[in-house]
């Protein structure tokens, strides 16, 4: 656990190291715990005023107060890697570890993100390891700390931004050639809010998730093995990387261990998730951890069972079903006659506002995407909109959702010829709708009841907080709801449309609400190589130079399921999977991989 450095097991690291390996690890975390590395206490005089910094009661090693056994012992683990071929991703400021803060005792009583002390010593903390370790050639990137948004709380943006400049700009000062990895999670899009995703994109080169649905707000209401959690790490981590510009990958998934979900159904999950992420273009997927640790008898082990079980290996080393799973899925990669998987088919872009926390209508409107049969990439709704034939404009909750000068760009890409879908409830507002999208507003107010309807044969019930009556006023209906009003309607706006639906039905993850989307990018001209009539089997396609493409499909069910398959050219090769022209059978959480050939 954290206290490997001062117990320390060079023999033992060797050991898991080659266990890794050998289960198709290349890259780890790892955590300089900083308290150790930098044991800083304060000599104190009377009246407990401060006189000096030490070391252990004895003087400072050097300039950062950092020990050099610490780093003898972290040169050692890299010369073990490198042994192994494995990349480190290097946690610098390891000053929060599952639940516990762990600081130099100088420093512990200390804001870590504010106060001016902490901050100096940090950045020499890191200027010296930096430093010292950046000529080991398995050091791949240097990584912020371990989610050190939790070390300490502010709620100014500004101080947030001062804080990763400052640790950052201590990377770069000693390395400017390893990228910068920003460690956290759960970074808001609001621009008012502290670690928001544009100040990550201003400051970071790589952006990271730990996408567990037990801690990530809006995620952990159904089981673990299901469609949700399936596309979480994907949908997440694609969500980072469009708003923030940057790349981003998957640097700590987990079960959360046997409370939440058997080793079996984990492992299932995790190939579903490897698949998606695989398949989305992200890069690496991290597991957390490499070992259980139910026989540490310290803090935060001691505090919490959530904590001991979550291990590749089982704390004897016996590998569990995930590790088994990673492996194979390593395996299968190498497999292929391709090295490069060619970029995913995205056909629609979905508008994300600054003004309000979105992460939850983002991950409804991936879910209504995936089952729909279409890819999406997200924009922010305050910066100039990526070219595309589909926007989706999902509901907000008040007045300021988005601006006026948002607004009038989104209506310039109908205008030009564009489809827009715009979804409404839980009482949001927006100017013009019955110009923009021929719909009358005839009351609105607050009043909690389900919005029922029923979309090319599928009935829906969305929750809502608000009654909204509608009325045409030049729009076609498309759906009634069961007042016999309109529910989704669509109308010419200069040569594009506007399809609106009455109903926030991404912000209340109405999964039922999918033919809502299905109809919307009929309208818009989506095209597919390949589509399928069940909506629990995922489909990615992946164009290549030749005209083919490399198509990869994902159960999201943690039963088996059949589609029956409808492709415009025909079925190449099969990597992976029960697939014919007509049909595609997956057992539970499985993947198949095939290729479509042009029409001859």
């Amino acid at each position: 656990g954290m206290y490997m450095w001062r117990k320390w097991d060079g023999a033992q690291v060797e050991r898991d190291l080659a266990a890794l390996k050998a289960s198709g690890v290349d890259v780890m975390r790892v955590f300089p715990l900083w308290q150790d590395f930098q044991p800083l206490t304060a000599l104190l005089i009377g009246g407990g005023a401060f006189r000096e910094m030490a070391q252990a009661d004895g003087p400072l090693a050097n300039e950062a107060g950092v020990d050099p056994e610490m780093m003898r012992r972290f040169r050692f683990l890299c010369d073990a890697a490198a042994k192994n071929d494995i990349r480190l991703v290097v946690g610098l400021v390891t000053g929060w570890m599952s639940g516990r803060f762990f600081a130099p005792p100088a420093l512990e009583r200390m804001n870590a993100i504010t106060d001016p002390e902490s901050v100096m010593w940090q950045v020499r903390f890191v200027r010296h390891f930096v430093r010292t370790m950046k000529d080991h050639s398995a050091i791949a990137a240097w990584d912020l700390g371990n989610e050190c948004n939790c070390m300490a709380w502010t709620d100014r943006a500004s101080a947030a931004w001062n804080w990763m400049n400052a640790i950052a700009g201590a990377i770069r000062a000693e390395d400017a050639d390893r990228p910068v990895v920003s460690g956290m999670h759960s970074c808001p899009t609001a621009v008012g809010k502290p670690w928001n995703l544009r100040h990550q994109g201003e400051l970071m080169d790589v952006l990271t998730t730990h996408p567990y649905p037990l801690w990530t707000p809006h995620c952990n209401t159904e089981p673990f093995d299901t469609i949700r959690n399936c596309c979480h790490a994907a949908c997440e981590t694609t969500y980072y990387a469009n708003l923030s510009g940057k790349p981003a990958f998957v640097e700590e998934a987990g079960s959360m261990g046997p409370g939440i979900i058997s080793e079996e159904r984990a492992a299932a999950t995790m190939r579903a998730s490897l698949f998606n992420c695989w398949a989305c273009g992200l890069g690496a997927y991290v597991w957390w951890c490499a070992f259980d640790q139910n026989k540490l008898e310290f803090a935060p082990y001691d505090w919490t069972s959530i904590e001991r079980e979550l291990g590749l290996f089982r704390a004897d080393g016996t590998p569990k079903p995930t590790v088994v799973q990673m492996r194979d899925f390593a395996a299968f990669l190498k497999t292929l006659p391709f090295r490069t998987l060619p970029a995913r088919q995205v056909d629609a872009t979905v508008i994300v506002s600054e003004r309000e926390e979105f992460w939850k209508v983002a991950q409804g409107a991936w879910l209504l995407a995936v089952q729909a049969g279409f890819d999406i990439r997200y924009a922010l709704a305050e910066s100039p909109l990526p070219e595309s034939n589909f926007y989706i404009l999902p509901s907000g909750t008040g007045y300021e959702t988005y601006s006026g000068a948002a607004w009038r760009r989104i209506l310039a890409k109908a205008e030009a010829g564009a489809t827009v879908l715009i979804t409404l409830g839980n009482g949001a507002v927006l100017s013009e709708l019955e110009r923009v999208a021929g719909v009358r507003v005839e009351w609105q107010h607050r009043g909690n009841h389900a919005v029922e309807a029923t979309v090319d044969g599928t009935a829906l019930s969305v929750p809502e907080t608000h009654v909204r009556k509608l009325t045409l006023a030049g729009a076609e209906q498309l759906a009634a709801d069961r007042d016999g009003d309109p529910f989704l309607t669509v109308h010419p706006y200069g040569k594009g449309r506007i399809v609106y639906c009455n109903a926030a039905i991404e912000r209340n993850a109405e999964l039922t609400a999918w033919p809502v989307y299905a109809r919307a990018a009929k309208i818009a001209g989506v095209k597919r190589r390949v589509t399928r009539d069940n909506p629990l089997v995922g489909l990615t396609e992946h164009p290549r130079d030749d005209g083919s493409a490399v198509v990869i499909a994902v159960n999201y069910s943690p039963k088996a399921e059949e589609a029956r398959l409808t492709i415009e050219g025909r079925l190449g090769d099969v990597y992976r999977g029960d697939v014919t022209a007509e049909r595609i059978v997956l057992p539970p959480n499985e993947a198949a991989v095939f290729t479509v050939q042009a029409s001859e």
